[in-house]
């Protein structure tokens, strides 16, 4: 072997080292700042249920971004600049936030407030991403994709069971003594210090030299993907799923608060207990993933995600048990359609329009699940907030919503399925799928 290509192989390897250890720190901030903190914060500055279906699609909103990361690529020559100051600008957004809880404003001009920083952070979010996904598909070999991401998933797992244990603890501690602000400030402000880190990890993360990044139109850009049907198909499907998961996606976590009660630290074991399922499950769909494909898997995991939401319906408050059964076995299904849905597009595009084509891919998925986020927030406006009654249970509009957004997934599942089929040398169905992705996991 080479000194050369020893020296490469060690970079990588140092790559990889520097990716997970970043990933780590990354997960703490992620964990402080959406979910169950997130939730609570809108609904404490007085969010209605339509501007809940607002903030959760912003991230969404601005896919088109996206388009900007090449483009500064191709003019720094490097995606590690481009990666390290938009993430680093998206995640020390949070202190605005923190400003924001002691700011002597209304709560419409809050409210405002809010949504503006959160679109400039999300749309920093964005284009750091697309960056970072060219570079990790240049530094992680094809042949351990899958156990790599796996066993990475896995850490990043356990990292957010422990962030969630004590932030939702400590949220729900403060809350209850009425120093929420106390709560959001420390829980915001750990966050953003865990993300410095992951930012300076993320500097020091070797990057394999880029190929140039072609300039394209977006004409020519249609052309190839028009050329490339199974990558059609799959930004149909996409786009598709991303709408069905829009419309509920806001209302859990609003269910959670206004009809059953949850305090934020039951909020905290509800997503740790999905961790918990996650974090064994993203090995065992890793191996999945390496033995028989991308596909197998996300069909397999995509199809039980569709399904698990009906366990959701009959939750009460005082009744959560279905709460925590869907929290597990959605955690583990995730942990699979998360792998299978990074890595299976990377397959589908050839590399000089690699960037460009997720950038498509979210240009028409992003606004999607706006609209089905819009499309839940207005149903559980204009509805009633009861239905109707079966027995002693009340039908509520949270329960229509979740509904639709199940039909739309399972459709999703099953036309890509359809679509996809014709491209698997070894012609899985949605059930073989199922059965061997499974298999596969022994």
């Amino acid at each position: 072997m080479s000194p050369r290509i020893e020296s490469e192989m060690q970079a990588i390897r140092r790559g990889l080292h520097c990716s997970t250890i970043e990933a780590i720190f990354a997960t703490v901030h992620l964990v402080l700042t959406q979910g169950v903190f997130m939730t609570n914060y809108v609904l404490d500055l007085g969010a209605s249920n339509f501007l809940c279906g607002i903030i959760e699609s912003l991230p969404f909103l601005l896919q088109f971004t996206y388009f900007l990361s090449p483009l500064l690529v191709r003019r720094l020559r490097y995606r590690k600049p481009v990666a390290v100051f938009f993430s680093v600008a998206h995640r020390i957004s949070w202190l605005f936030l923190i400003a924001l809880l002691f700011l002597d404003l209304s709560p419409m001009v809050k409210q405002l407030l809010m949504v503006l920083i959160l679109l400039g952070a999300n749309a920093c979010a964005v284009v750091a991403g697309n960056a970072w996904f060219s570079w990790m598909t240049d530094l992680v070999p094809a042949a351990i994709r899958g156990s790599y991401y796996g066993r990475r998933n896995a850490y990043l797992g356990l990292t957010s069971m422990i962030a969630l244990l004590l932030g939702s603890q400590l949220l729900s501690h403060l809350r209850g003594i009425g120093l929420g602000r106390l709560g959001y400030t420390l829980c915001f402000s750990v966050a953003v210090v865990s993300a410095l880190f992951a930012g300076w990890m993320l500097a020091r993360q070797y990057e394999p030299k880029p190929r140039p990044v072609p300039l394209m139109t977006f004409g020519q850009l249609f052309q190839r993907i028009k050329a490339k049907s199974l990558l059609r198909d799959y930004l149909g499907f996409i786009t598709l799923w991303q709408f069905s998961l829009g419309i509920g996606a806001a209302f859990f976590g609003v269910h959670m608060v206004r009809v059953l009660h949850m305090s934020p630290a039951q909020m905290g074991y509800q997503t740790l207990l999905a961790s918990m399922a996650a974090l064994g499950g993203s090995r065992l769909w890793g191996r999945a993933r390496d033995r028989i494909g991308d596909r197998a898997v996300l069909l397999a995991s995509g199809l039980l995600i569709a399904l698990h939401v009906w366990l959701w319906f009959p939750s009460q408050e005082g009744f959560l048990w279905p709460v925590w059964i869907t929290s597990l076995i959605g955690g583990f299904c995730w942990a699979g359609f998360n792998i299978a849905a990074f890595s299976w597009p990377q397959r589908l595009c050839g590399r000089e329009e690699r960037q460009y084509t997720f950038g498509l891919l979210g240009f028409f998925s992003g606004p999607a699940f706006m609209v089905g986020s819009l499309l839940g927030g207005t149903l559980t406006t204009v509805l009633p907030t009861v239905l109707f009654r079966i027995g002693s249970f009340e039908v509520l509009h949270f329960h229509a919503v979740f509904a639709l957004s199940a039909i739309g997934r399972g459709l999703s599942i099953h036309l890509i399925s359809r679509w996809s089929r014709q491209y698997d040398p070894s012609g899985r169905t949605l059930r073989r799928s199922l059965v061997d992705s499974f298999r596969s996991m022994l």
